[in-house]
């Protein structure tokens, strides 16, 4: 299935979960479906450690873009509450002038500030893209994104890409040909990480499950906190977010 042909964010919703399916489906018989995505990684290839010198931020390329277009900017790793999709090479992004909560208030306010429920929905879809990092098939690649390269929510990074789908409502689609990934904003200095040389700022240490936040700190609860605009990202369903 081609994304190309999608005309609304709903409908590149169900192409997603589309290409998930398809791609777990072209298995040999009798191998489990788990094992592939478990076993499959994101090749080093798609990673940088030099940042590109020119990466103007992900609205201002979004808004000027046309499908089939090469692309490069900069960005954050988040937008929703899970950015990334479970067993396939997508993710979500959000543009660089939105604040994520924590640079908004106490350090602690929010637990999930990568995503944005402090932005209103309109700047969060006008401010997204779904990011996919696609195989030799066609198909976004059988893995997870998250620890690859660095990769982790709220974290900055410039990708350089092919747009493969867009629309007036907000749907921004670039497939991944390199990725560069940097650290962390603070409240003193919000584009703290997304230049060269800063690519372990306020990244938390031990993070060995590359959610963002320390291990000690994994248990943290969503009670209480309103996540529901951040679920309607375009380019990405709940269904496939939480695989």
């Amino acid at each position: 299935m081609s994304t190309r042909t999608t005309t609304s964010i709903l409908a590149l919703s169900v192409a997603s979960l589309a290409l998930i399916g398809t791609g777990c489906d072209r298995t040999e018989p009798g191998t489990p479906k788990a094992a592939v995505a478990t076993s499959a990684t994101i090749p080093a290839a798609f990673f940088t450690l030099n940042r590109p010198e020119e990466a103007p931020d992900l609205t201002l390329v979004k808004t000027a873009s046309s499908i089939g277009e090469e692309v490069t900017f900069l960005a954050r790793v988040g937008g929703r509450v899970e950015p990334f999709v479970d067993g396939v090479a997508i993710f979500t992004v959000a543009d660089p002038g939105l604040e994520s909560c924590e640079l908004m208030g106490e350090e602690d306010h929010c637990p999930v500030p990568w995503d944005y429920c402090c932005e209103p929905r309109e700047s969060l879809t006008a401010g997204s893209a779904t990011i996919r990092i696609m195989g030799e098939n066609g198909r976004p690649l059988p893995a997870s994104a998250q620890g690859a390269g660095g990769l982790a929510p709220a974290r900055y990074l410039v990708v350089k890409g092919v747009v493969s789908d867009r629309n007036e409502e907000g749907l921004f689609v670039v497939d991944a040909e390199r990725i560069w990934v940097g650290g962390r904003p603070n409240r003193e200095d919000q584009r703290m990480g997304s230049r060269p040389g800063e690519v372990m700022a306020n990244v938390p240490a031990h993070d060995h499950d590359h959610d963002g936040l320390p291990d000690h700190d994994h248990d943290h609860g969503h009670e209480g906190h309103d996540h529901d605009h951040a679920t309607e990202t375009p380019g990405v369903s709940p269904e496939g977010a939480n695989g």
